[in-house]
């Protein structure tokens, strides 16, 4: 998988993030969006792999957030997350994670049972 990516929404047709950024690495993981101060309406933050929960501790801004499978189906989304939450998926098939802009999932309709795609981009 590349380093950035643009994510397609297959079912609604649309683009959810022109410009997302892939953590492939622990350490990016890890750090994640914290001490940005915040994340454009084009950006994004893919998580893989990511099992289990995120959290918003340390930054600055709400996101919206979608759990997918190992497919690229979401099983799990969260509007609005604000800062200093926890969320634990417990669906099983979740395996990644994609942090939005707050307000990007009602924009493009983006829900569970959806196909996500990424396709490389510079």
């Amino acid at each position: 998988m590349p380093n950035f990516a643009k994510v397609w929404n297959e079912t609604k047709k649309v683009i959810v993030c022109e410009h997302c950024f892939i953590a492939k690495t622990w350490w990016h993981r890890f750090w994640g969006l914290m001490g940005r101060r915040n994340l454009e309406r084009t950006e994004g933050l893919f998580l893989t792999p990511a099992r289990g929960g995120i959290h918003t501790c340390f930054m600055r801004f709400a996101i919206d957030v979608v759990y997918l499978n190992g497919e690229g189906k979401v099983v799990a989304v969260r509007y609005n997350m604000k800062p200093w939450r926890i969320w634990i998926v417990t669906d099983k098939d979740a395996v990644s994670v994609l942090e939005l802009p707050a307000g990007r999932l009602s924009e493009t309709k983006t829900e569970v049972g959806d196909l996500l795609k990424f396709f490389e981009c510079d």
